[in-house]
């Protein structure tokens, strides 16, 4: 998944030589890399076209992939288009949940085995 000009001779290489081998990966490569551009650029409204392709194209996961986008289209729209993010809050509440799992167990009461008095 990394861009080209990061990858070196033999890896480049070896990427090629995969990618020969199986025609799917390299339809899946291409829609992968598509896709990341369009949400790295925020460009949702080219998502309608690589949904078209995507769907249309053979590897499953690519269309099980973009069959799961359509079932909340206008979020995923707005989010690869607007430059509102949510970021700082979600890693606020990671923050807490860590804090929580660190801290399980440490606060709570001891537990005793409460003895019964025997019926007569």
């Amino acid at each position: 998944m990394r861009r080209p000009d990061t990858l070196t001779d033999s890896q480049r290489e070896q990427l090629n030589r995969i990618l020969y081998a199986g025609p799917n990966l390299a339809t899946a490569r291409e829609l992968a890399h598509e896709f990341s551009a369009i949400a790295r650029e925020r460009r949702g409204h080219d998502l309608t076209h690589w949904m078209t392709r995507a769907l249309g194209q053979k590897p499953p996961p690519i269309q099980g992939f973009a069959a799961f986008l359509q079932n909340d289209w206008d979020a995923v729209i707005n989010g690869l288009t607007l430059s509102w993010s949510s970021g700082a809050v979600e890693g606020q509440v990671t923050r807490i949940k860590l804090i929580k799992r660190r801290s399980y167990g440490r606060a709570s009461f001891p537990l005793r085995t409460l003895v019964l008095a025997q019926p007569p």
